[in-house]
């Protein structure tokens, strides 16, 4: 049975009146801290207790919920319980803010693994290897594997690659490598491409190399992925050089066709160049790639332009942009709307605003993003009233903008002291029933209140977001 809390915690625990968003939280402190005489395992004591996990305990309810369990190896178990008959799993973002959830986690999965005298469930040993990849957690992940080649269980290619993606050294993944090779499972292509980038990012570029050399042995045929991770990894490290040389043989005749590189592979050199300042190097790289017919995308334009933003280098950003609306690679309103959205990201707040009254008075629509982005920066600057006026522009020309930014744009407004505005603004929200993060509404309803909008404050209060939710 797993250790229990002493019992003096357990009395605080079992008196605290349960979290107001967590109704199951005193039922389930009952069964974690229930007597270690208990003959029922603890994932079938929570299954008879809670029949329907789901909806005793959403997933957006976790990241709060599992700090406040009694130990934190009671609550990586419980975690893994739940996530179990979760289906499918959640979105990597959510698996990432679990685990940062998790308390003291190395040391709740070594003392897991060195209690469980039986092999774990095999969803148990992936669920163990995902979270420790999203913490970075590479020894954690390491014991995870050793522990499955004790009871001569052979982990699938997903749990390797979990391993690697938790790698922070050459060595690490060698260990991983090694610990594959002896349970008699080969790589796969993706668990190439990430032991690949993980060796060069590490600088182990003659070990990235041979990997990839390797790789008709494991049935495998080098790519431009496989490449483009290697390339990734070099700019990673900081080899520059070494990116250049390599594309070069990527683009030459020393490879086979399907090595070629491809915009993703320009796209990682392009962002390099950039981070290391050489922007006319990265401006070259549009003619490289049509020399060989590679079409920018959409990710490309925003990594360049927004790299020559970054340098301060307008006209060279304008240039750009005119040369791929003239080309056709991207759309007039793609590349335009990421100019804006670069221009207010590096900062260039007078550049953005009058590309975006030109791009108004031509017909060119701001996406979503961009106009989310440039209310909010307004908002930022303390020019609530501009904001408010591009804000009914944008929706005017029939775009909305993401639900945060009416907040946020509220309170601007009544802290600069804009009540007509603030109000107008304040009942078109309340009409759409858009939600506002819990903070922003209390600020809201304190600062109406003192207008005499107690109306509209209490409208304003009923659409309060409750806090700490995970979106999945």
């Amino acid at each position: 049975m797993p250790p229990r809390a002493p019992p003096l915690l357990r009395r605080r625990l079992s008196t605290r009146r349960p979290h107001r968003d967590h109704p199951k939280l005193a039922a389930l402190l009952d069964v974690l801290t229930s007597p270690p005489t208990s003959p029922t395992p603890l994932p079938h004591a929570l299954s008879r207790a809670f029949p329907s996990p789901s909806d005793a305990f959403p997933l957006r309810t976790l990241p709060r919920l599992l700090p406040l369990l009694p130990s934190p190896l009671l609550s990586l178990r419980f975690l893994l319980w739940r996530l179990t008959l979760s289906s499918p799993l959640p979105s990597p973002y959510a698996l990432s803010s679990l685990a940062a959830s998790l308390p003291d986690l190395p040391s709740s999965v070594s003392l897991l693994l060195s209690s469980s005298t039986q092999p774990l469930p095999l969803p148990h040993y992936t669920l163990l290897l995902n979270i420790s990849a999203h913490a970075g957690l590479f020894a954690a992940s390491l014991a995870v594997l050793r522990h499955m080649r004790s009871f001569n269980l052979v982990p699938d290619a997903a749990c390797f690659h979990h391993a690697l993606r938790a790698a922070g050294s050459a060595s690490d993944v060698c260990a991983v490598l090694e610990i594959m090779s002896g349970a008699g499972a080969s790589p796969t292509a993706p668990v190439i491409v990430t032991a690949v980038h993980k060796l060069a990012s590490a600088g182990s570029f003659e070990g990235a190399r041979r990997l990839i050399d390797k790789m008709p042995e494991f049935g495998c045929v080098p790519n431009a992925v496989v490449y483009t991770a290697m390339l990734d990894g070099m700019c990673s490290y900081g080899n520059v050089n070494g990116a250049m040389r390599l594309i070069e043989e990527m683009e030459g005749i020393g490879l086979v066709a399907n090595c070629a590189p491809n915009v993703v592979t320009y796209t990682c050199l392009v962002k390099c160049l950039c981070g290391k300042g050489m922007i006319s190097e990265a401006l070259g790289v549009l003619d490289r790639m049509a020399d060989r017919g590679v079409m920018p995308n959409r990710v490309f334009v925003r990594t360049l332009v927004e790299g020559v933003c970054a340098a301060q280098r307008v006209t060279d950003a304008y240039d750009v942009i005119e040369r791929l609306v003239g080309d056709g690679a991207v759309s007039s309103g793609q590349c335009y709307n990421v100019l804006l959205i670069c221009l207010w990201r590096v900062g260039m707040a007078a550049e953005a605003e009058g590309l975006a009254q030109r791009m108004m008075k031509k017909g060119v629509r701001l996406t979503p993003l961009a106009g989310s982005l440039m209310v909010r920066e307004l908002c930022v600057r303390k020019r609530s009233l501009d904001a408010c006026h591009w804000l009914g522009m944008i929706e005017e020309n029939g775009v909305l903008c993401d639900s945060d930014v009416y907040g946020t744009l509220l309170l601007g407004l009544c802290e600069e002291g804009h009540a007509h505005e603030a109000s107008a603004l304040g009942r078109k929200v309340v009409e759409r029933e858009i939600h506002i993060e819990a903070s922003c509404a209390e600020r809201l309803v304190e600062l109406l209140k003192q207008y005499g909008d107690d109306e509209l404050a209490s409208h304003l209060l009923g659409l309060k977001r409750c806090p700490g939710g995970l979106k999945f």
